[in-house]
């Protein structure tokens, strides 16, 4: 009975919440909610890494291990223990042990989950396991904590795509609705790590495109990283994770000479960001080859790749882990002439800045390139501020901007570049730098290092443009439905619960709930809750604001023959009653012709636009062949 209870309760809520909602009011709702489920869950993502890093703090021998409860950057352990045979130890247990969690529970939980999330935005509708969050939280945090080249960001990105989806699910949002939901997940989940509410919703709604975003998602991602933001301040505290910097003259700063600088930074920074992308392409596939051509074990491919990118940590064990917290002193220590604190600035310190950076993207290549449970983010900002210092050292003297300033708008400039994401980048940096004059060298740096490497990007889910829903047509959808013989259950792609008013209820009370929902059409019912028409005021002519004066009865201003489909048919259904109807929408109902949801074009184009990008490019895969054969 109190089961019983509770689910009505419930539905009543969703009720309220689908129906009377409507705007910021209903977004806010949903950011709240995706925020708080994304924060919660990087909480204890967080909690578990530093577990796992004391675990290694005790394979490395060290003499007080739960010291390193309050770390979360194995680096910080591999400097000071200098233990060679541990770093192989917990390389190679911690990255076997995840890869068994990850390819056992939740395949798609490899390699990076920024591409991922994109590949469900794009492919999956939106659509996110929520066991693919928990596996991508344990396995990140065991080969994070065992040493793993990689940023937490990954899992985090991948873990605040499916809270967005899991709140989706539960709050029965449409297809579109969904998608924004993941998109601001995903805000959500890099505002609670890096404390960046604006670079944050900016990069989660750009990092979807090479040349272009997704303004529809903008409001939302700002909601739900603001409410984790604030998440954050309370649960990690309230200082940033990068230390603040000082910008001693802006009028130097902003000089012709400066500004040149940063043009000339973007593009040595495009230089990195290409081997980025190629050690990383080059990874994935040379590790898929040992797969397929040599018979190794798909599970060993990270442990190999871990291991290997252990070599290089022989001679710099500054780039294991994800290198956020050595990359905090690094960036003090820059701002005071040095490179670890304690330590002069010697000869060979150019040198040593240009291994750092090389040596940090390659060991990230190889562990997320063969499979390995991590992000690609924090690796690319580590490497930007020491390929960003380097410049800075080389060219300070000359413009009169410290070397420091330099490091950060490296950060922005070769993961802004490498990835499509300049704008939140240069933003996300600014913020992390604590000072607001940083946005405009970075976006001059981060836009020109973007420019060079047009046509690259290290996300290879993205897609180059937005697709319009308005190029499409229920007559083409209708055609490549047909032709690939798709059959999608309208049920699959209906909205959340349609507005319902009875057919005999004053024409001023339908009014009213239409206006509240912000829906552009309502249901109507008979007494028995049958569907008898559609009240559609575009359609019919009616002016809202008479109707909400107006006392007559629905019935006068519906359109009776409604285009309707029957749960559990098929979306071609819903596109022929379309063009029947001359509409954009159709009606799914019941065997009783009881309102279940509304089937929108636009929804229609968000399902089957995964199918069209794939058969386009298996067709430019086909032509590429037939190319290669002639």
């Amino acid at each position: 009975m109190r089961v019983k209870r509770l689910a009505s309760w419930l539905e009543s809520i969703l009720v309220v919440f689908n129906e009377r909602l409507g705007g910021i009011e209903r977004w806010l709702v949903i950011s709240a909610f995706t925020a708080i489920v994304a924060s919660l869950s990087i909480g204890l993502f967080y909690v578990l890494l530093r577990v796992a890093i004391v675990a290694s703090a005790y394979i490395h021998g060290v003499d007080d291990p739960l010291s390193y409860l309050h770390v979360s950057d194995y680096a910080i352990l591999a400097v000071r223990s200098n233990n060679i045979a541990a770093i192989f130890v917990t390389l190679g247990l911690f990255s076997l042990a995840a890869s068994i969690i990850v390819y056992t529970f939740a395949p798609e939980a490899e390699g990076g989950g920024t591409d991922a999330i994109v590949d469900a935005y794009h492919r999956e509708a939106g659509l996110v396991r929520p066991r693919v969050a928990v596996v991508k939280a344990v396995a990140s945090a065991l080969l994070l904590g065992g040493g793993g080249s990689a940023g937490p960001e990954g899992p985090a990105v991948q873990i605040g795509g499916a809270a967005g989806s899991f709140v989706a699910r539960i709050l029965r949002l449409s297809v579109e609705e969904r998608k924004i939901a993941l998109v601001a997940g995903v805000a959500a989940a890099l505002s609670f790590i890096f404390q960046s509410p604006v670079g944050t919703a900016l990069f989660a709604v750009e990092v979807l495109y090479e040349d272009d975003m997704e303004v529809e998602a903008l409001v939302p991602s700002l909601l739900s990283s603001v409410i984790a933001y604030s998440l954050s301040i309370h649960i990690l505290g309230p200082g940033y994770k990068l230390p603040s910097i000082q910008i001693p003259d802006l009028l130097t700063m902003y000089g012709f000479d400066a500004l040149a600088s940063y043009i000339l930074l973007g593009i040595y920074s495009a230089l990195f960001g290409y081997l980025y992308i190629l050690f990383f392409r080059r990874s994935k596939e040379f590790f898929n080859q040992l797969v397929k051509k040599h018979g190794i074990d798909y599970r060993l491919k990270p442990v190999i790749g871990t291991l290997v990118s252990g070599v290089l940590a022989v001679f710099l064990p500054q780039i294991l882990g994800t290198g956020e917290e050595l990359l905090a002193e690094s960036l003090l220590a820059f701002q005071h002439g040095e490179f670890i604190p304690g330590h002069a600035v010697v000869e060979n310190m150019a040198l040593l800045l240009l291994a750092l950076a090389v040596a940090k993207l390659l060991a990230t290549s190889l562990v997320v390139g063969s499979g390995g449970s991590g992000g690609l983010l924090a690796p690319g900002l580590f490497a930007g501020a020491m390929a960003g210092q380097l410049f800075g050292l080389m060219v300070s003297r000359y413009v009169g901007v410290p070397a420091a300033i330099y490091a950060y708008l490296g950060m922005a400039a070769l993961f802004g570049g490498a990835s499509k994401v300049p704008l939140g980048m240069s933003f996300l940096v600014a913020e992390i730098g604590g000072s607001p004059a940083l946005i405009v060298p970075a976006l001059v740096s981060s836009l020109t290092s973007s420019l060079v490497l047009r046509g690259l990007s290290i996300v290879e889910s993205q897609l180059p443009h937005r697709i319009p829903p308005q190029l499409f047509t229920a007559e083409s959808l209708l055609a490549f439905v047909k032709e690939r013989r798709l059959c999608i259950k309208v049920e699959e792609v209906a909205s959340a619960k349609p507005i319902i008013v009875r057919w005999d209820e004053p024409l001023s009370e339908a009014a009213k709930k239409l206006l509240a929902s912000r829906q552009r059409v309502a249901v109507v019912v008979d007494e028995d809750g049958r569907v008898v028409g559609v009240l559609d005021p575009g359609y019919a002519g009616l002016d809202l604001r008479y109707a909400l004066r107006s006392n007559e009865p629905v019935a006068s201003a519906i359109v009776a023959s409604a285009p309707i489909v029957r749960r559990g048919e098929c979306i071609s259904r819903a596109l022929e009653q379309m063009l029947i109807y001359g509409s954009d929408y159709v009606i799914v109902t019941d065997n009783a012709r009881r309102p279940e949801g509304i089937v929108t074009l636009d929804a229609i184009v968000a399902v089957i636009l995964p199918h069209m990008v794939k058969s386009m490019r298996a067709g430019m895969q086909r032509t590429s062949n037939e190319s290669e054969a002639a």
